[in-house]
């Protein structure tokens, strides 16, 4: 993945952090704390809108010109599988971002998709957009960004 690209990612993951409200995933990864995995999209479009962001890191609203759609983040349910070389996670209790790891050799699957989200929605002639997803590209969990 490219320097640019996972800039991206990760502004699109800044966006859906402030923009979708993200479900718990109950047990593992820190208790009741939200897990997500990530997949690539290939074959997405670039929405019209433009978007004023506010995060609590930056001093002023950041407006933003949107590429096409770089991840889809879903709800998992995640748990600590070699705890006898690390411990168990634990939740961060105070959370206000989403920190994102890599995974190490993702899947190769790919497999075609329908994507739907506020972008493509506002579109009355085309709200879903077909789109292909790849393996599991980041893990996503709760943390806590302290300016």
């Amino acid at each position: 993945m490219t320097k640019s690209k996972l800039l991206g990612a990760i502004s699109v993951i800044a966006l859906l952090t402030l923009a979708v409200p993200l479900a718990h995933a109950g047990g593992g990864m820190g208790g009741s704390g939200t897990v997500t995995a990530c997949r690539i999209i290939v074959g997405g479009s670039n929405p019209v809108q433009v978007v004023g962001v506010n995060i609590q890191s930056l001093p002023a609203e950041q407006v933003l010109q949107l590429g096409p759609p770089l991840l889809v983040c879903e709800e998992a349910g995640a748990r600590t599988v070699n705890t006898d070389k690390a411990p168990q996670t634990v939740q961060v209790t105070v959370t206000n971002s989403t920190v994102c790891y890599p995974v190490h050799g993702p899947s190769k699957l790919k497999n075609a998709v329908a994507l739907e989200d506020p972008f493509t929605a506002s579109n009355p002639t085309n709200p879903i957009q077909p789109v292909t997803l790849t393996g599991i590209s980041l893990l996503c969990v709760q943390g806590n960004v302290t300016p």
